[in-house]
């Protein structure tokens, strides 16, 4: 795998089993949740999960390089593309799920900023 091509085709093909794993597992779950397309620029995220009747989008990540300032700006702009898309007046809150190396699916990583958490248990407050 010495040339960018075909280390570029691994690392899509190892993006698309791990996109592949959580839909299966997150309707396994019971959730409805449906992968998204690829949109260019317009990119709405990898997998859209309803919860309560709302959306959540979520960003999937399974590379050797951990980035989250770059994962969390990639996901908070997709679901900003999503709401757009879709004329919604609410930009649904955004995750990045990232695939933990040598572990299964559900010990993955679930990263949200603080700011968001607050807003989305604010009516769970003691």
């Amino acid at each position: 795998m010495g040339d960018g091509k075909a280390m570029s085709s691994y690392g899509k093909r190892k993006g698309s089993l791990f996109e592949t794993g959580v839909l299966k597992l997150l309707r396994a779950k019971g959730f409805l949740a449906e992968r998204l397309r690829l949109a260019g620029k317009d990119d709405e995220g990898d997998i859209v999960v309803m919860v309560a009747g709302s959306p959540a989008i979520f960003e999937l990540k399974a590379t050797a390089k951990m980035d989250l300032p770059q994962f969390w700006r990639e996901a908070t702009l997709e679901s900003v593309n999503y709401a757009k898309a879709r004329g919604l007046l609410a930009t649904p809150p955004a995750y990045v799920i990232v695939k933990r190396r040598s572990a299964s699916l559900e010990d993955a990583w679930v990263i949200q900023n603080f700011s968001q958490w607050m807003e989305l248990n604010s009516e769970n407050k003691a």
